[in-house]
């Protein structure tokens, strides 16, 4: 009719514009299983040196800081007494001596019965003996009378008796001697123990790389890590006044704990890797030597050393280090780089794309790697499940997708392999 007004057309519907990202395929890696931990380096011997006899310091050889090799004199005690009292103990062995008739201690096969006196006596019994047997004979002609006889008997008795009398002084006087010897011997310790010296101590090391058990050898060197008396002071051996704390730093200990879930993971032998505040950037490696073989109940956590060669002494005791436990590896995980993974409320997501639009796969990621490449180290993220070699996963682009979105794959620079 005249005048009619013809009806709006119907909108149509507009397809979204694919949003423009970059794609890398995930690949396979040999990946390696770590467990990180944080802890402290330990000297591999912290030792505190303490006298052993009571004195005035007369001389400090050492301080803080100095390397001191095993044997070396740290510090003497005044030891005017302890001479006087080793001569006087030498004198007094001099004393019993002179009672046995010798010069020298004798040796611990020695006979007493070869002494002088004891041979005297010997012989004073055998002419007894064969004065009694001669009157014996006599008697029986009645050539001597029984006066005779009964001075003979006893003078017989006499002779022995005196023997056994002389043979027990002569014991006595032996158990003198070596009395005398031990107070000499100890006289000597104790002036020897005037003179402080640094121990000699074994370490138990992983000196070979390739040995998996620790073999003993003697500690190489101290460090002076505190002195704690001066020159004049005086030190006591009862109680022990410490004199210096010394420290082997050749060779360090990392303590640290380990959660309570890797305890089936981690044992004595795995090498570890060490990230030192102090040495940005250089590889420190050391190794399991102990493994606590209980769990703590309140941290639910158990106790690690792991042992780090410092032969060059650049890492220190007391540092902090986080420490990285090799236990194992594979060699055919799925990798991704890290920048493909969108983490958003405690889930962790990536896009794969399917044809024209990219699907949104949840997964939970592994270990991590870095990857050289032409601009420098890529980091990939292993990717237990939910991916497959190959796949092509959104790289760049993936904040403004959901699942199901349409993409539009753009070139992008040269991937690292």
């Amino acid at each position: 009719k005249a005048g009619a007004v013809a009806p709006e057309a119907a909108p149509v519907a507009r397809r979204p514009e694919p949003v423009a990202v970059t794609t890398t395929a995930a690949m396979t890696r040999i990946v390696e299983e770590h467990v990180r931990t944080v802890g402290t380096l330990h000297g591999f011997e912290e030792i505190t040196v303490a006298p052993l006899v009571d004195g005035r310091v007369e001389r400090v050889f050492h301080d803080v800081g100095d390397m001191v090799e095993p044997a070396d004199e740290l510090l003497r005690i005044d030891d005017a007494d302890f001479r006087l009292a080793l001569e006087e103990a030498e004198r007094g062995l001099e004393l019993e001596l002179a009672v046995l008739g010798l010069s020298t201690p004798p040796d611990p096969s020695f006979d007493v019965t070869r002494l002088p006196s004891l041979e005297r006596a010997e012989l004073v019994v055998r002419d007894a003996a064969a004065t009694l047997d001669r009157y014996r004979g006599l008697e029986q002609r009645s050539v001597v009378t029984q006066d005779d006889m009964q001075k003979a008997e006893l003078a017989l008795d006499t002779a022995v008796l005196d023997r056994q009398q002389r043979l027990l002084d002569a014991e006595r006087a032996l158990a003198a001697v070596r009395h005398r010897e031990v107070t000499r011997d100890l006289a000597r310790k104790r002036l020897a123990d005037t003179r402080i010296l640094a121990p000699e101590i074994l370490v138990r090391t992983f000196d070979d790389p390739g040995s998996v058990v620790p073999e003993a050898r003697p500690a190489r060197r101290y460090a002076v890590a505190a002195r704690l008396v001066a020159e004049g002071e005086v030190v006591r051996g009862a109680p022990p006044t410490p004199l210096f704390r010394l420290v082997v730093e050749d060779v360090l200990e990392l303590r640290a704990s380990i959660p309570e879930r890797h305890a089936s993971r981690v044992a004595a032998g795995q090498e570890t890797t060490l990230d030192v505040e102090s040495l940005p950037g250089v590889a420190v490696t050391g190794r399991v030597v102990r493994v606590g073989p209980t769990i703590e109940t309140t941290s639910r956590t158990f106790d690690i050393e792991v042992q780090v060669p410092n032969d060059d002494r650049r890492l220190k005791p007391g540092a902090f280090a986080k420490a990285s436990i090799l236990v194992g590896h594979r060699a055919d995980a799925v990798t991704v780089p890290e920048e493909a993974l969108v983490r958003f409320a405690g889930v962790t997501r990536l896009f794969v794309v399917d044809g024209d639009t990219a699907r949104s796969v949840v997964v939970t990621p592994g270990e991590r790697i870095d990857v050289p490449g032409p601009g420098g180290a890529r980091r990939w993220v292993e990717i237990p499940a939910g991916v497959a070699a190959g796949a092509r996963v959104v790289t760049s682009g993936n904040g403004q997708l959901t699942d199901g979105a349409a993409v539009r794959v753009r070139p992008a620079a040269e991937e690292t392999p």
